[in-house]
């Protein structure tokens, strides 16, 4: 037997003479390299083997491809998918346009809401057993304390069952991130880095600051501003880390609210203009998106890497994590939503609506400070975690007992 009479021994087995080709080409080959004698129809029987065990790889894929495909039929026949997502027009455009395109037979019915009113809304709807909404793209703290410890929201592996959410390999350490402590119900998409804070570059360098602690110094005393810590936002989230990290704790708290003489707002363009009209050098917590506008405008504030801290860095989500509420009304269409969305596609859209990296590691970052994106490997305090969120009653009651009510 010579080689041709191999190959079209292979393709009778096969069907097919260009595979059949191949792999007879790759088993003599390594056969050659490795300096063996290998005959012929030892060769035969070696890649008809392979190429069995190819077929029936395939043939077991064929159930799970035909299995999708009925999928997607009905979630065209259930013709809508219903999503409660963040406010805000960009990234409106980003969970709807590019699904639209790709299924124009699926409508996506969107509606932007405030993380506040989202648990009200959801739950007076389950509580009248009505049930209109598929998925929820929101910030986590309001889905773990207003609907997850109600049991509001249900498990969201059973609709991940499309191609694009097979594989997690793709995801930042390789897997999928889940903010709940029972890794079933919330998926985050995309964490930032949070700036600690933001400082008047006028006023202040950078290398001044290498840990919390240095704020406790009498030069900073009167001189600082802060997010109220009592509220949600980038006021909160440090003051969670500061209780929960070992490094900080209350004693650190304590001296910061209790002589630093810190002015709070709850309003993010005041702090911003403190730190930009040079009223205080810096303001702890107040929002990036802002911050980041304002910088490009000119004003002269920069954001503090948040890894030159010794104590370490902080991640939040922001509105970048989705679940689904009970019984959710169109089930298939649910199911290639979450396909597209969590798809490089989707992601990439995502991503860039809300200026932040994905956690899927093949989406485009060239639009993304390089100081907000999370490593691969870096531990981080996980302010969107639910251990921490539902931690954050007992960090305001004792920061009560500093500020005051």
């Amino acid at each position: 037997m010579n080689k041709g009479d191999l190959i079209t021994e292979v393709a009778t087995v096969v069907g097919k003479k260009k595979v059949a080709e191949e792999a007879s080409n790759s088993v003599l080959a390594v056969a050659k390299k490795k300096g063996k004698v290998l005959g012929l129809k030892i060769a035969l029987a070696a890649i008809i083997s392979v190429l069995n065990f190819s077929t029936l790889a395939v043939a077991a894929s064929a159930p799970i491809a035909n299995e999708w495909e009925k999928t997607v039929a009905a979630a065209k026949h259930e013709g809508k998918v219903v999503v409660l997502g963040p406010q805000g027009n960009e990234t409106r455009d980003a969970l709807v346009e590019g699904f639209q395109r790709k299924y124009p037979e699926i409508k996506v019915e969107h509606s932007g809401i405030t993380s506040a009113s989202l648990p009200p809304k959801l739950l007076a709807e389950q509580k009248a057993k009505r049930y209109s909404v598929d998925l929820l793209v929101q910030g986590t703290g309001s889905v773990v304390s207003g609907l997850l410890s109600v049991k509001a929201i249900t498990p969201i592996k059973p609709f991940m069952v499309g191609p694009n959410t097979a594989d997690p390999s793709v995801w930042l350490n390789k897997k999928f991130s889940f903010s709940d402590d029972a890794g079933q119900y919330i998926i985050a998409m995309s964490v930032y880095i949070m700036p600690p804070f933001a400082y008047n570059t006028t006023m202040i360098s950078a290398k001044e600051i290498t840990s919390w602690k240095d704020l406790l110094l009498p030069k900073w005393k009167g001189k600082l501003a802060s997010r109220d810590p009592r509220v949600s936002g980038g006021g909160l989230a440090n003051a969670t880390f500061w209780y929960a990290s070992p490094k900080l704790g209350k004693d650190f708290i304590q001296k910061l609210f209790g002589s630093q003489e810190i002015a709070l707002s709850r309003d993010d363009r005041q702090l911003l203009d403190f730190v930009g009209q040079r009223k205080y050098p810096l303001a702890i917590g107040p929002s990036q998106v802002l911050a980041k506008e304002w910088q490009d405008k000119g004003v002269p504030l920069q954001q503090y890497n948040p890894e030159a801290l010794r104590e370490g860095a902080v991640t939040t989500a922001g509105n970048g994590t989705i679940s689904v509420p009970l019984n959710p009304p169109h089930p298939n269409a649910l199911k290639v939503y979450i396909d597209y969305l969590l798809s490089k596609q989707g992601q990439t859209e995502w991503s860039k609506a809300i200026g932040f990296a994905s956690l899927r590691q093949d989406t485009p970052r060239d639009h993304v400070e390089e100081q907000l994106i999370p490593k691969e490997g870096v531990q981080y305090f996980d302010s969107n975690s639910e251990r921490h969120i539902n931690m954050r009653n007992e960090v305001v009651e004792y920061l009560n007992t500093i500020i005051g009510r």
